[in-house]
């Protein structure tokens, strides 16, 4: 990872670790939906790449 990348992954933990649980398995779910979108845009861009 870039620093900046890294910088904003530790800025993150801070936050979170700040956060009431409920709070906090919010932002999991939420985080785990970009992830998911983010794997089926990259998904569909090799696709539309490979026509």
């Amino acid at each position: 990872m870039s620093e900046n990348e890294n910088k904003i992954v530790q800025s993150m933990a801070e936050a979170i670790a700040d956060l009431p649980d409920a709070k906090r398995q919010y932002f999991v779910g939420f985080a785990e939906g970009v992830a998911a979108m983010a794997e089926q845009v990259k998904g569909e861009k090799q696709k539309n790449e490979g026509l």
